[in-house]
């Protein structure tokens, strides 16, 4: 659970809009025939017009912040409704979808949530509330801890002076009654919930505290509200079994001496022999300094769980830095870690403070919360102490304490050491009833094979929680299946670029609780990781000559080098986040949506030193065709164009075109 942070949210701005940040690069979904009423009664409730590329109203209601009555205030309760498109007939069902975090707001993911669902939408109603402290509910704010990007002892103890006795009035239990009283006010019954990452958490405690208002419950990346660990062992695993995993299934990393393990073991060996520091672009191109050293690296390896760029160039990266002496590529993946793990400075896009609460108030914790904060330290010390007694390697090839030191660590066991003690009357970590049923109602949950935000284990943990669930494991998935891995917003399906997940959930709702045939999951296409860095194109494997090819041996190692150029561009769509960014070793790229996926721009993109790659790249995401038209100069001139299909297994790209004159046709495995 080492960033539990990483939700839906997170990953969709991460392919085009930062943390904290309005998604830029996807165009909007198309907006109702009609222009929708000023106003629209749903119960007890007046609705306002709101988001009108979306069609939807806004509405509020108004919630004791203490649900026992001890403290005084109240908390604005904010959401979302979007009617069902077939105006002359009534709704079918409605849908509750619930953004993750803890921190995020559902609305800031009002676009995924309605690609996915809007083949159901002529007759089914989507409402997303904001949990208390998020977005349109009165976003906790704690300006300094906001700011800071880490999670300072300082900024957090500033938090909880803040709050005081409030800071435990936001856990889950008393936002899972927020959103049944919001249910309450509209008028709705029963509702086909969907939640990811913290809203698969989320979800489950509705689901005990609530059980007769749901149809169908889909839980996507999901971990156990019930035998949480506070170590998270299982995440660790899954990142250990997860590079194994990607290398086996890519053709040119399993051709390679050795494991994939071994590798990464040997480069955290040597960054702890003679740790450094470097400046290096981040996925946005931003130049950052960042410590080159053993936690970084865990940081970096950690963060593959939430997307696939970090699966895809770290063992290339490490095999460059120990064997090539090019630090480059590790570099700029340590500071896109880096990056991508740092919060934005917008509370209502993503409340810290509320994350924080969240963490301290329903998590098991290593220390007792009633305890003195001295008292809390020692206790901590002592589990500490037992774990390096007990089970020293837990994170291998790191040790505790390089974890435990690692930047930008989202669920540090430190975390709640000044959080303040809890009032008279709250139990912490009691959101879940460990003795309470879960309901029988069809449940499917969905996990990711290479998901170390949540694990596949705790997914099937989960599932066996529910009476009535249907477990489906997904090949060569990272963090949220169903609307971001591999990549978003992909009509007609929702954002589910496999063409596989979506659909079963669609199906899961539409049926009230029928996945259907999930044999496509086995189809997923692997995550295909960089064969090797190269400085110069002369280094670069050749492509491999096709009928027709009059290209030399130095032709072919510059059209390889030119698809690893492209393909290292569109590895970066995943962890940038404003659309433009800088190349490995110079030039820049650009990238905006069309109406099934993105094109990119680029300027003199050197990926290997003498070569600079200029053109265009489109990618198709609702069909996977990739496409490229490039010019080549320094080493070598010429134009080259290149295709592929992203979905394939072991996709082959075909190279046609002219370097230096020569006609080059060859193909080499997708990039």
């Amino acid at each position: 659970m080492f960033g539990r942070l990483w939700a839906a949210a997170a990953l969709l701005t991460a392919a085009g809009g930062a943390m904290a940040q309005e998604q830029t690069a996807p165009a909007p979904a198309p907006a109702p025939a009609e222009a929708p009423a000023a106003t629209i009664q749903v119960g007890g409730v007046t609705l306002t017009a709101c988001q009108p590329d979306f069609g939807g109203f806004c509405g509020t209601i108004t919630r004791p912040l203490d649900p026992a009555g001890k403290l005084p205030g109240t908390v604005t309760i904010g959401f979302e409704l979007y009617p069902h498109h077939d105006a002359g007939q009534p709704a079918e069902g409605v849908v509750l979808a619930q953004e993750g975090g803890p921190g995020y707001s559902s609305t800031g993911t009002r676009e995924g949530y309605l690609r996915l669902f809007e083949p159901l939408r002529g007759r089914r109603d989507v409402l997303l509330v904001d949990k208390r402290g998020t977005g349109l509910s009165d976003p906790i704010q704690c300006q300094a801890l906001q700011e800071a990007g880490e999670f300072v002892p300082a900024a957090i103890a500033a938090c909880a002076k803040q709050l005081g006795p409030a800071a435990w009035m936001y856990g889950t239990a008393p936002a899972a009654d927020d959103v049944a009283a919001v249910l309450d006010a509209l008028g709705i019954g029963k509702v086909d919930y969907y939640g990811d990452s913290y809203g698969t958490w989320f979800g489950q405690v509705f689901a005990q505290r609530h059980p007769d208002r749901l149809r169908t419950i889909v839980l996507d990346s999901v971990y156990p509200t019930i035998g949480l660990s506070p170590w998270f062992e299982t995440e660790w695993a899954t990142i250990q079994d997860g590079f194994e995993l990607v290398c086996r299934r890519s053709p040119s990393c399993r051709a390679l001496d050795g494991r994939s393990l071994d590798r990464i073991e040997k480069l955290a060996a040597a960054l702890r022999a003679k740790p450094g520091k470097a400046e290096a672009p981040d996925g946005d191109g931003n130049t950052i300094g960042i410590a080159v050293d053993a936690p970084t690296l865990f940081l970096t390896m950690n963060s593959a769980g939430g997307g696939p760029t970090f699966y895809r160039d770290l063992d290339a990266a490490a095999r460059a830095y120990l064997d090539a002496k090019d630090p480059a590529p590790l570099h700029r993946l340590m500071a896109e870690a880096a990056s991508w793990n740092t919060p934005g400075s917008d509370p209502a896009a993503f409340s810290t403070a509320l994350y924080v609460s969240v963490v301290c108030s329903d998590y098991p914790q290593l220390f007792r919360a009633d305890a003195s904060r001295a008292e809390r330290r020692r206790q901590l010390m002592r589990a500490t102490a037992q774990k390096q007694a007990t089970d020293r390697d837990v994170y291998a090839p790191f040790t505790i304490a390089e974890v435990d030191t690692s930047p930008h660590k989202w669920e540090r066991r430190d975390l709640c050491l000044d959080w303040p003690a809890p009032p008279k009357g709250v139990v912490p970590a009691s959101a879940a009833d460990p003795k309470a049923p879960f309901p029988n109602v069809p449940t499917l949950v969905l996990s990711g094979d290479l998901d170390s935000i949540t694990s596949p284990i705790e997914g099937l943990e989960t599932a066996r929680l529910f009476p009535d669930a249907t477990y489906v494991q997904l090949r060569n998935l990272t963090h949220i299946t169903a609307i971001t891995d591999q990549a978003i917003f992909v009509p007609p399906k929702g954002a589910d670029a496999t063409g596989c997940v979506a659909p079963i959930v669609l199906n899961f709702v539409r049926s009230g609780g029928d996945a259907g045939d999930t044999s496509c999951t086995q189809r997923i296409r692997p995550i295909r990781p960089v064969p090797a860095f190269a400085m110069k194109a002369a280094d670069v494997a050749p492509a491999t000559a096709d009928a027709g090819n009059a290209g030399t041996d130095a032709d072919l190692r510059l059209a390889a080098a030119a698809a690893e150029t492209a393909g290292d561009v569109l590895a970066r769509y995943f962890v940038n986040s404003g659309g433009s960014g800088v190349g490995l070793r110079g030039g820049t790229f650009k990238f905006e949506a069309f109406d099934a996926g993105f094109a990119f721009t680029l300027d003199q993109i050197r990926w290997a030193e003498d070569l600079a790659v200029s053109g265009t790249i489109r990618w198709d995401q609702s069909t996977g065709d990739v496409t490229a038209d490039l010019t080549l100069a320094g080493a070598a001139t010429g134009t080259l164009a290149l295709a592929w299909n992203d979905r394939d297994t072991d996709a082959m790209a075909r190279i046609t075109g002219t370097i230096d004159g020569r006609q080059v046709a060859a193909e080499r495995i997708a990039p």
